[in-house]
């Protein structure tokens, strides 16, 4: 719906994202809806992982903004990469990087409701020897005392794949709405697939509300023990079985990922266990 250019600032100091709305999408009251909310939500919001709007504004009927440019790219080309999964180490930093600026989106009364792969910026430069992680589009978000989810026309606005039980019923949002979005991306960082990776809409909605959350160790079996009793309580269907904060749920992935394995089953050689059944032949004897 809009076309991006990589530009110079105003003041020819700084490379920008100018993003303008396509003229056909110009014409729908939805998308300028959409557009503005964007606009008006990201440039409220100032943090490190939070990809900002700079400026906004209208030239000849067509909406315009300004943003951070993101050398980069995002989270669902990582895992669209293809063969090789993701180190479990570093699924656990993207997460702990956008569970920073969603809990200050949160501390701000905005809710993003639309956290997934695609929207999260891995960008080339580093930081502190780290890769910078942004969290982007905030073309949906609400307030978090907005009691209307739905448009106007009755649609959910939200990626189904990641959308909490709550935005698919038309419920009351919440920051345990990004919770679950964060935790649907936290099973795709690390298996390479949705929570419920089914082949129409209606039974990913249905897999939303009743099914059981999905175990990543079954998955790939390489994965840490702790993580599918993270998964599990992310994607509660009550918002109130869930993490209280995005930090509190990356904490608990940090957690889970730096606890030692289990201990392997104690085995016994076959020798031993000869020896104690000619001992028991020669009791009963």
């Amino acid at each position: 719906m809009s076309e991006v250019y990589l530009v110079l600032g105003r003041g020819h100091d700084r490379l920008e994202a100018l993003k303008v709305l396509d003229p056909d999408a110009s014409r729908s009251p939805q998308l300028r809806a959409k557009f503005r909310m964007e606009a008006a939500v990201a440039s409220e919001l100032v943090h490190p992982n939070i990809v900002s709007v700079h400026e906004h504004g209208e030239f000849e009927q067509q909406l315009w903004m300004s943003m951070h440019y993101v050398d980069g790219y995002s989270a669902a080309r990582l895992v669209a990469r293809g063969q090789i999964p993701l180190d479990v180490s570093r699924v656990a930093r993207i997460v702990a990087e956008v569970a920073k600026g969603l809990d200050y989106a949160h501390s701000k009364g905005v809710v993003h409701r639309d956290v997934k792969p695609a929207n999260i910026l891995i960008s080339t430069d580093r930081c502190d020897g780290y890769e910078q992680v942004l969290l982007s589009d905030w073309g949906i978000a609400r307030m978090l005392d907005d009691s209307s989810p739905l448009a106007s026309d009755g649609t959910v606005l939200a990626s189904i794949q990641y959308a909490a039980p709550e935005l698919l019923r038309g419920g009351v949002l919440s920051a345990q709405t990004d919770v679950y979005g964060l935790g649907a991306t936290l099973v795709e960082l690390a298996t390479g697939r949705t929570p419920y990776p089914l082949a129409t809409p209606l039974a990913i909605t249905a897999a939303h509300l009743t099914a059981e959350p999905p175990s990543v160790t079954r998955r790939r079996r390489s994965l840490p023990r702790g993580l599918d009793a993270v998964v599990a309580r992310s994607l509660a269907k009550d918002p109130a079985d869930r993490f209280r904060t995005c930090v509190e749920l990356s904490d608990a992935v940090a957690a889970a990922v730096a606890a030692p394995p289990p201990e392997p089953p104690t085995r016994h050689s076959p020798m031993a266990s000869s020896r104690w059944l000619s001992s028991l032949r020669r009791r009963r004897v």
